[in-house]
């Protein structure tokens, strides 16, 4: 088996695994009516005699995580034909994903699941959430009793463009500062994934005050119902700065009253909403899992924290982790002057003064969980002493990675 680039020239190949694995009901691919969209991901296949038996994409982008801007690599197009599954190929690739990302000093990675179970025993787990909001638009007129709706504090919408990434960028620092696991967009992002879709590119809109931008949606409509009265407005990803931003977008969509019956955003996990509408029982508001995370490298990952130097400690770590033998050991983790230093402790895990698997490890390190709620849990095993030391090494944050890829 090789693990290895996709080569270009065999890229047909590679959009026939796609097809197959994700949409199968529009039958076998043909290249011939493809469309013209084009990956801004890295692509990679396990081969074997040549032909490719597993295949996946690599994206890096920068995520917030704990105050600052850091690399990561996002896992996609994980795939393989039914002919040569179970046979350990998706395993193998992962393995080889993680080498490629530690050689690239990239200590964190992140996947949309197919299935949680599935990534959750290959060490990956859930890093954030996502409220999905349905309402008839009428329903969100409570906005008009919390924000200005005329006059000069009411500000403006506006359909964005390419053009618009420099107004785009604040926006998306204010989120950051709001939400970890904020994704700083490139502009190659903003113009290739923000403004385009796989089949239909949406409607991205904007609401801006004085000239400066505060709010950033992206919708389609779902026309397919038999009954026009049936349209939905399908709101895929909302930005906003603050929460008058996120009351302005509100009123945004509140004002197809006229042309769908229903809204369905996807929000942040703390969006004001459900106990602001005139009747509660009529939008219903569902906390959704969102994506996965995992720690590639454990000790370069704990060594790039940045911790609060009040905090002094020492303690062993024994991670347990199914996919990579660098990161399954017992580590002595010391903590002091605002620095983290890791090693390899002999003796095993029997002893530690902590015992968590990976998956754990990595929603304690992004912030999603807590130390209480990780030994809860059952992922973390720890002395009464050394825990209050991890619960001041990690302290819990609100995280929300909106974008797909």
């Amino acid at each position: 088996m090789e693990y290895r680039e996709f080569p270009d020239e065999r890229a047909d190949e590679f959009d026939a695994f796609m097809r197959y694995a994700f949409s199968p009901a529009e039958g076998p691919y043909d290249p011939e009516e493809a469309d013209d969209h084009d990956t801004i991901a890295e692509t990679r296949g396990l081969f074997a005699d040549g032909d490719p038996v597993a295949v996946c994409a690599h994206h890096y982008f920068s995520l917030r995580l704990r105050g600052a801007d850091r690399e990561v690599a996002g896992l996609s197009a994980v795939a393989s034909p039914p002919e040569h599954r179970r046979q350990g190929n998706v395993g193998r690739m992962l393995r080889e994903s993680l080498a490629e990302y530690r050689d690239r000093g990239v200590d964190v990675s992140t996947l949309w699941p197919f299935e949680y179970p599935f990534y959750a025993g290959y060490g990956w787990a859930t890093a954030s959430r996502y409220r999905l909001l349905t309402a008839p638009p009428d329903q969100l007129g409570f906005v008009d009793d919390l924000i200005a709706t005329d006059g000069e504090g009411a500000g403006a919408f506006r359909r964005l463009d390419g053009d618009d990434y420099a107004a785009v960028k604040p926006v998306i620092a204010a989120a950051a500062d709001r939400y970890d696991l904020t994704m700083d967009w490139t502009e190659e992002w903003w113009r290739e994934r923000a403004l385009q879709g796989w089949n239909t590119d949406p409607f991205v809109y904007g609401w801006e005050r004085d000239g400066e931008l505060r709010a950033i949606c992206r919708y389609s409509f779902d026309d397919d119902a038999d009954d026009a009265d049936d349209t939905v407005m399908r709101v895929s990803d909302v930005v906003a700065a603050d929460d008058e931003a996120w009351f302005q977008l509100l009123r945004l969509f509140r004002n197809h009253d006229s042309q769908v019956a229903e809204v369905r955003i996807r929000a942040p996990p703390d969006a004001p909403a459900l106990d602001l509408v005139e009747d509660p029982r009529a939008i219903d508001c569902k906390l959704r899992a969102g994506p996965m995370v995992r720690l590639v490298d454990v000790a370069a990952a704990l060594e790039a924290l940045d911790p609060d130097p009040a905090i002094e400690t020492a303690f062993s770590l024994s991670v347990a982790d199914p996919l990579v033998d660098w990161n399954d050991d017992t580590f002595r983790v010391g903590v002091a002057a605002g620095a983290v230093t890791v090693e390899s402790a002999a003796g095993g895990a029997d002893g530690a003064d902590a015992a968590v698997d990976i998956g754990s490890l990595s929603q304690l390190y992004v912030g999603y969980a807590s130390v209480d709620e990780a030994v809860r849990s059952g992922g973390l095993a720890v002395d009464s002493g050394v825990a209050a030391d991890l619960r001041a090494l990690f302290p819990p944050r609100t995280t929300h990675l909106r974008e797909g890829f």
